[in-house]
């Protein structure tokens, strides 16, 4: 049965194909929880809750494993399912804040005067036509490579139109890596898919290309609350730089040889690579996080999994942090062998036996669905036997009566193991 991934992935991955198979849903036990409305000045760090140019409001909704947040800011609202997507948002609108600032610069104002004498043709269709001859950070590296393959095959072949198609390909190579590093200074992904964003990113980044100032230069002169929001944000920043040294094309080549580095198969490593849903930003991410967890087998199950199931953001943001709290996990003492498919479902397997489940999870709490959850865990064989041991972590947090069901039938259990926003 196919649960929608915008609404049910936690679902599709911490459930087997048993108990998910039944068309009546169980009628909820009277001792069930309730779904709270959580209030966001309780649960988040005041950093992310307001700011000189934001605020979350204050209701928090918990909906099938994922926190919604509604965001007021000075440009417009925004909604974000789940922990990470409120870290993201928030931290974009530091950084719109902080390009806003820098427009209003004298150096700012010099580079737009130097940007005028560019080419007039070359500059209309960057700044008007970006999805056409910039780059395709917000679409994703599969049509990125379609895009530049053709014009790259033009240019070595000399096919060369009377509109300077050779030119305009260096052109718009050059504002994307001006913007990858405009996105690095600010500590935003230059594959979000926040439009608005994307918008002020090209804006400023063709400023910066066609008027020649250096990112140094052009960032110099901003402080103020943007500066200072942004400088708090990128405390918790794990990104890797790579994402904003390469582009797409690089970036895909280095993360498969990575892969294959790990053992990953061809086949495996190049349909991971070509999945939409998953931007290089997730990718990139994703690769890491496979890379820190040294010595366990079978990490490609992981990423088939990924693969067969993402099909947006969401998807990508709950493999990116689910991967990452695998390797967190190992790295920090609970030591991870291999992780396996069990009843279909991937688990992680410790050294003794045990069996470990790893879940990007907001808000849990015991219900009908995390009964179910419990009772399948409890009866998993791993290799033929009952497991030593079932350790269940999550980024989130979990309800004490969550925490006291599960430990009453002997899960270990720990949560807040990637808190992000959370206190």
């Amino acid at each position: 049965m196919h649960i929608p991934h915008s609404h049910a992935l936690l679902t599709a991955f911490i459930c087997t194909a048993g108990f998910l198979s039944a068309q009546t849903p169980t009628a909820p036990a009277p001792d069930f929880e309730k779904p709270p409305v959580l209030k966001a000045s309780e649960i988040l760090q005041p950093v992310y809750l307001s700011s000189p140019y934001h605020r979350v409001r204050e209701d928090v909704i918990p909906d099938q494993g994922s926190n919604h947040f509604v965001i007021d800011s000075d440009f417009g609202v925004f909604i974000a399912r789940g922990n990470q997507m409120l870290q993201d948002r928030v931290k974009e609108i530091a950084a719109l804040a902080r390009l806003r600032e820098m427009s209003n610069t004298k150096e700012y104002a010099e580079g737009v005067k130097q940007a005028a004498l560019a080419p007039l043709q070359a500059a209309d269709n960057l700044i008007n036509d970006p999805a056409e001859t910039l780059n395709s950070t917000v679409q994703g590296v599969g049509k990125f490579l379609g895009r530049v393959g053709r014009g790259a095959k033009q240019v070595a072949t000399g096919e060369k139109n009377a509109n300077g198609q050779e030119g305009m390909l260096k052109n718009a190579a050059g504002v994307s890596s001006t913007k990858r590093q405009l996105c690095a200074e600010l500590g935003v992904s230059p594959y979000s898919t926040n439009e608005l964003l994307q918008d002020e990113l090209d804006r400023v980044a063709w400023v910066m290309f066609a008027g020649r100032m250096t990112v140094k230069a052009a960032t110099m002169p901003i402080g103020g609350g943007a500066g200072a929001a942004l400088s708090a944000l990128n405390t918790v920043d794990t990104t890797t730089g790579m994402v904003y040294d390469q582009s797409p094309s690089d970036l895909q080549a280095t993360n498969l040889s990575r892969l294959r580095d790990m053992g990953i198969s061809e086949e495996t490593a190049k349909a991971f690579l070509a999945t939409k849903a998953l931007s290089p930003w997730y990718q990139t991410q994703i690769v890491g996080s496979l890379e820190k967890m040294t010595g366990v087998k079978g990490r490609e199950v992981l990423l088939r999994d990924a693969t067969s199931m993402c099909e947006n953001e969401a998807d990508a943001v709950f493999y990116q942090q689910t991967a990452l709290l695998i390797a967190h996990a190992h790295i920090h003492g609970i030591m991870v062998d291999r992780i396996a498919l069990v009843n279909g479902m991937p688990v992680c397997i410790g050294a003794d036996g045990g069996l470990i489940v790893a879940l990007h999870w907001d808000y849990a709490m015991w219900s009908a669905r995390s009964k179910r959850f419990a009772d399948a865990l409890q009866a998993m064989q791993v290799d033929g036997a009952r497991p030593s041991s079932l350790i269940v972590v999550l980024t989130g947090a979990m309800s004490p009566r969550l925490r006291q069901e599960l430990e009453t039938r002997g899960f270990r259990v720990q949560d807040k193991l990637l808190k992000g926003p959370l206190n």
